[in-house]
């Protein structure tokens, strides 16, 4: 059982033949239909099992070396990478096959050799990032406006918290990461920041449940938010390049975190009053107007239907 390499300018071929075969195939593999073994290509790393030894073939003529192959050359035993079968006669490689494969070693001395790329395309994740935002600014404006008295008697901000450090958060670094691979600069650090921010948000609500009467107040989180409002302005100046649109969604995104973080500093409402409800209200339907663009884009983006400008 023989197996040789054989090497020209456009690929690499590996083979494994019977010896009986051998004669045949010199006469009749070619690489990259222009050339054939017998017509003085260079064959290299030949190998006999057992044992190795080197064999070249010029004009057709034959000639086995004893020499084996140099150090740091990849002998045709590493190149293939099928597994070896038993024939009937259990002593050998079981029939022929002929494998292209990537000869990294021969590219760096013979650098026109074609190169096989393997192109990987991901899924579109901006469809994912626009449920997570709608499904986070939903749960806002049900709190903020106590829609079903979620933020009165039936309280759901402890459900809050990992709804947005886990479900939320996750969801939006899944779809920064996807994009970023798919080139999309804006998608990878939009989605990644809010991810980070949502679920920060999300954390201090649990903390602060858990904590009761003895909770800080927000204030803190509130100036967190002044700066997601300014960086969702860079994001609207890029978004508005894309579509007039997302341009807007970003534009609204950038305003709710303003007031969300100044109703964390109950800068919307009276700070001695308690039953003044002026700045949830205010913050409350900011969510629900960024929610809503949200839940528009999903249809377009997910199936085509619709019209994004």
């Amino acid at each position: 059982m023989f197996a040789c390499c054989v090497e020209d300018s456009a690929q690499t071929v590996v083979m494994m033949v019977d010896s009986a075969q051998l004669e045949g195939f010199a006469r009749q593999v070619s690489v990259d239909s222009k050339a054939s073994i017998g017509s003085g290509k260079k064959v290299r790393n030949a190998a006999y099992f057992p044992p190795q030894q080197a064999m070249s073939m010029e004009e057709g003529r034959k000639t086995v070396e004893t020499e084996p192959p140099k150090e740091g050359t990849p002998r045709s035993s590493e190149l293939e990478k099928e597994p070896r079968e038993k024939n009937a006669g259990g002593s050998g490689l079981a029939g022929h096959e002929i494998t292209l494969v990537t000869d990294v070693a021969s590219r760096a001395t013979s650098p026109n050799l074609r190169q096989v790329l393997a192109r990987i395309k991901f899924v579109d994740a901006n469809g994912l990032a626009l449920t997570c935002f709608a499904f986070s600014t939903w749960l806002f404006f049900a709190f903020l406006c106590n829609i079903d008295e979620v933020g009165g008697k039936n309280n759901g901000v402890f459900y809050m918290g990992d709804m947005l450090a886990w479900g939320v958060s996750m969801g939006l670094l899944i779809s920064g990461v996807v994009q970023g691979l798919n080139g999309d600069h804006l998608g990878f650090t939009s989605y990644v920041f809010h991810a980070a921010i949502l679920g920060t948000i999300g954390r201090n609500f649990k903390l602060a449940v858990s904590l009761g009467t003895n909770a800080a107040p927000f204030h803190i989180v509130g100036f967190f938010c002044y700066a997601a409002a300014w960086f969702n302005c860079i994001f609207t100046v890029m978004a508005f390049r894309i579509a007039t649109m997302f341009g807007f969604l970003y534009a609204s995104v950038g305003l709710m975190f303003l007031l969300v973080g100044l109703n964390f500093e109950k800068l919307l409402s009276d700070a001695g009053d308690a039953t003044d409800k002026t700045g949830d209200y205010i913050a409350g339907a900011s969510c629900l107007v960024v929610s809503l663009q949200c839940c528009y884009l999903i249809v377009p983006v997910m199936t085509g239907r619709g019209k994004i400008v």
